[in-house]
């Protein structure tokens, strides 16, 4: 036997909760600030290990590894930047979002 319960969205959560949720879904911003705080994380791990790899083997069935990796390594800052824009963009859209349900509730 089953049983179901309804409640309001508003016994569920509170305000500040479902302002987070609501600005924190999977948008452009969220995901840029994964895709450049990740990919700032590994970009340099996998240009090291592919420099490190080219200065044994040289180019590999016309692969340029030595300058694969020197293109990550270098990609290491832009993407680090790109990051932490989209951070303060999710940031300040939180804010916004707080201070408008303070204003809301006041």
């Amino acid at each position: 036997m089953t049983s179901e319960f309804s409640l309001r969205d508003e016994e569920l959560t509170p305000h500040r909760v479902r302002a987070t949720l609501r600005a924190h879904c999977w948008t452009w911003k969220s995901t840029g600030a994964c895709v450049g705080m990740l990919g700032g994380v590994i970009a340099p791990l996998l240009g090291l290990a592919l420099s490190f790899l080219a200065s044994f083997i040289g180019d590999w069935h016309g692969f340029h590894v030595r300058r694969e990796g020197a293109v990550l390594l270098f990609l290491t800052i832009p993407l680090l930047i790109f990051g932490a824009h989209c951070l303060d963009l999710l940031d300040k859209e939180v804010s916004a979002e707080e201070s408008r349900l303070r204003q809301r509730n006041k």
